[in-house]
């Protein structure tokens, strides 16, 4: 089994006051391995997926942008993703760090 670490974040959208977690958007942001090369590397896979409040299980499809690790492409590449969700980035908080096996 291979451990990968998971970013976790939230978008809270234009939280009206209501303060409810379960109303906001969670994703996580995972580099795995891909192309042949290793979880991290340059050219390796990030994998993008929303993930459930508060067990932190996908909710498939998760999105794997091949190639993009260390390149200048890969905040655009994963921004796009994220908008098919509704999610903005740049609104988005780092809650956590995750390891998890796989």
């Amino acid at each position: 089994m291979e451990i990968v670490s998971d970013l976790i974040y939230v978008d809270k959208g234009q939280d009206t006051g209501d303060h409810l977690p379960d109303t906001w958007k969670y994703f996580r942001v995972t580099g795995v391995t891909g192309l042949g090369n290793p979880e991290g590397t340059a050219g390796a896979t990030i994998q993008v997926c929303r993930v459930k409040w508060p067990t932190l299980e996908d909710i498939p499809p998760a999105n794997d942008s091949p190639g993009v690790t260390t390149y200048a492409s890969a905040w655009e590449i994963v921004n796009g993703a994220l908008q098919q969700w509704g999610i903005d980035r740049e609104r988005s908080i780092l809650i956590g760090i995750r390891d998890r096996e796989e």
